[in-house]
């Protein structure tokens, strides 16, 4: 039993009501997408400025590769998930880069700036449920070392060197194993945040951050793909709530301010942006309104 496909092909038949068909590559039906001619279909709808910035994305969202169709026309793709919510804010964007200081650039799925805020989005889909092991770069083991000192009491990693320049890394909140909320990664996307700020890329100001998680409880499951599926959406849930990800977002920028920035921004602003800044777990029946402004309402 592959939960993942089973959830796609769940996925399928509540948006279309059918689960026939596929995208043909290499004479190979591959159930779980949409057509071919769906695909083309399906970009032809989409904005040129969403083309382009999915296209320029770092993840072959819009082609095929190895043998695979694009990763957005598959049903479960988080991508897809989060154009289709998103695509008629005014303003959205998606794929943000954004530089860490650490290692690397942050890809952020989903951005909006608004005159009072801005809006960063981490989409969800079938990703949960395949299983991986957590390896980081050597060159964020000084910012985790941090992060521990700082935070001991209620988020730590357990980090071991491997003999390839990186690390492997069990992340652990309130004595918690952390295995499905990819905390990896929204360190990564914090860190983005907080340098564009530092550098002046964003102005300081409230700060949204939402991770939309497709919630698959409603879907028509196997007995036995729901007993795989259900509880790791539960427990991802549960992960997400036990981090605090404002005090991790503190402990970021008092990082990057004594190893790089120095006093670029006054401590009362930061801890302004710390003050105003709302990290937010959202369905897709949810998302919607928390994207709109109405947070506080829909927080879980």
């Amino acid at each position: 039993m592959n939960a993942v496909k089973e959830l796609d092909m769940a996925i399928k038949l509540a948006e279309t009501g059918s689960v026939a068909g596929g995208y043909t590559i290499n004479e190979t039906v591959k159930e779980t997408y949409m057509t071919n001619d769906e695909w083309e279909v399906f970009k032809e709808s989409m904005t040129p400025d969403a083309l382009e910035e999915f296209g320029a994305g770092g993840g072959d969202e819009m082609s095929e590769k190895n043998g695979r169709p694009p990763k957005m026309a598959s049903y479960g793709s988080s991508s897809r998930m989060i154009y289709m919510l998103s695509k008629d804010k005014e303003g959205f964007r998606f794929e943000k880069k954004l530089p860490t200081t650490v290692g690397g650039i942050s890809h952020i799925d989903g951005f909006l700036e608004e005159d009072h805020r801005y809006v960063f989005v981490e989409a969800k889909c079938h990703e949960p449920y395949s299983a991986k092991s957590i390896t980081v770069s050597r060159a964020y083991a000084d910012l985790y070392g941090y992060i521990n000192e700082c935070m001991a009491s209620s988020l730590y990693m357990d980090m071991t060197d491997r003999d390839d320049g990186n690390m492997d890394v069990k992340f652990y909140a309130d004595g918690e194993e952390i295995g499905y909320f990819d905390l990896k990664q929204v360190i990564c996307h914090l860190l983005g945040i907080a340098t564009a700020m530092l550098k002046g890329d964003l102005e300081p100001k409230q700060t949204d951050f939402i991770y939309l998680v497709y919630d698959p409880t409603e879907l028509e499951l196997s007995k036995d793909a729901r007993g795989v599926i259900e509880p790791v959406y539960e427990r991802l849930c549960y992960e997400v709530n036990l981090v605090d990800t404002a005090s991790l977002l503190r402990v970021i920028f008092a990082y990057l301010k004594d190893t790089v920035y120095g006093d670029v921004l006054d401590d009362c602003v930061i801890e302004n942006v710390i003050f105003t800044f709302a990290f937010s777990l959202a369905s897709q029946e949810f998302y919607p309104v928390l994207l709109s402004g109405g947070l506080e309402e829909f927080i879980f």
